[in-house]
């Protein structure tokens, strides 16, 4: 069993790196990032967005779809003098649009991005074939028994994998450094623990020739000081669950298990998330595939065809909104006299605007 001091230690290595700006290094990393792999990925993400993007708010119609923390709304929308109706209708559509595309949409551009590495392999990261036919056993069931069988579920957490010279690459990413709470640590942690065996064995049955495994905890954006410790929580309570520190010193914060010492077990944060992506066996030499991710996004979205339909779409929201803000008032005369003294009209409205996270319709 891992000791405290031994685990004190782990846990002060995985936050010791510290991540620097510097303007002549980023030039540099300009100069590796393929423009063609860049404009292929672009063109792609374009009609992408144009379909999945709007389903991001599309569905919201009234007031009654743009419901939100009312204690923060009313604090928000005072302190930023939110009494404009087209103004105060930006600030909720745009605060549920950063939500919406963070939680779904967000997910699925990793996806698409993932999809397109690594730079040197026979094979793209793809979902695990096994994964893909568990969940193909479930078609037909009812969904109180899919729920109880994805429980069961020995690659669940596992959401890509990649085969390059021998080892088998899987992860389970998350969006950024904030995004693992601690019902999904204790979830990672017993997938692990309970599973690594099988997803070695299974790997070995599938590729032939295999020698080890990686499991690798992605956050695609952040450093190793800024996330909320989560990840790091994970590793420290495998520490105790079979797993040991391989090497402090050549390998800090990466774990191997002490049965097989075939499983190694470690995260990558931001850049070095997206160089293990771009070559999980040698990120140091895809150390700029994080600058090819955000300039194709930046690329797709600045295309025509992305750019076109998707402001048509949201000015049309902005105007439905704006026409919902509009009818949300009390008559001054019906409320008691105290309210009528105290409240302006302008707080009475951001005050209504408040309530709709109470009601369900009517609003």
């Amino acid at each position: 069993m891992a000791g405290k001091t031994t685990k004190n230690r782990f846990s002060k290595a995985l936050k010791a790196r510290r991540h620097s700006y510097k303007p002549d290094e980023v030039v540099a990393l300009f100069r590796k990032v393929d423009e063609a792999r860049v404009t292929a990925l672009a063109e792609k993400l374009a009609g992408y967005i144009c379909v999945n993007l709007p389903a991001a708010f599309e569905k919201r119609q009234g007031l009654s779809h743009y419901r939100t923390n009312p204690y923060v709304l009313l604090t928000a929308a005072s302190a930023m003098r939110l009494t404009d109706l087209p103004v105060f209708a930006k600030f909720l559509f745009d605060s549920k649009l950063y939500m919406a595309l963070e939680t779904s949409f967000g997910k699925q551009i990793e996806a698409a991005f993932v999809g397109r590495y690594p730079l040197r392999a026979a094979s793209r990261w793809a979902d695990p074939p096994e994964k893909v036919a568990e969940f193909a056993a479930l078609e037909g069931l009812d969904n109180e028994t899919k729920a109880q069988r994805r429980i069961e579920s020995v690659w669940r957490e596992i959401d890509r994998s990649c085969v390059v010279d021998g080892c088998r690459f899987l992860t389970s990413i998350k969006s950024g450094p904030n995004t693992i709470n601690d019902t999904q640590v204790a979830a990672m942690t017993a997938a692990i623990v309970n599973n690594y065996r099988t997803w070695l064995q299974q790997s070995k049955a599938t590729y032939a020739g295999l020698r080890e495994l990686h499991v690798v905890l992605g956050l695609t954006y952040g450093t190793d000081k800024t996330t909320n410790n989560k990840e790091n929580q994970i590793l420290v309570k495998l520490l105790d669950k079979g797993f040991e520190e391989e090497d402090s010193l050549q390998k800090p914060g990466v774990l191997i298990d002490s049965e097989t010492r075939s499983v190694r077990v470690y995260r990558c944060i931001g850049r070095d998330f997206w160089g293990f992506i771009g070559q999980p066996d040698d990120p140091g030499a895809a150390d700029f595939v994080f600058l090819e991710v955000l300039l194709a996004l930046a690329k797709a979205l600045a295309s025509d065809m992305a750019k076109a339909d998707i402001e048509t779409r949201i000015n049309m929201k902005l105007r439905q909104l704006t026409e919902s803000l509009a009818g949300l008032s009390f008559p001054k005369d019906s409320l008691p006299e105290w309210l009528r003294e105290d409240f302006s009209e302008d707080q009475l409205f951001r005050f209504a605007a408040a309530m709709t996270a109470f009601f369900d319709d009517g609003i």
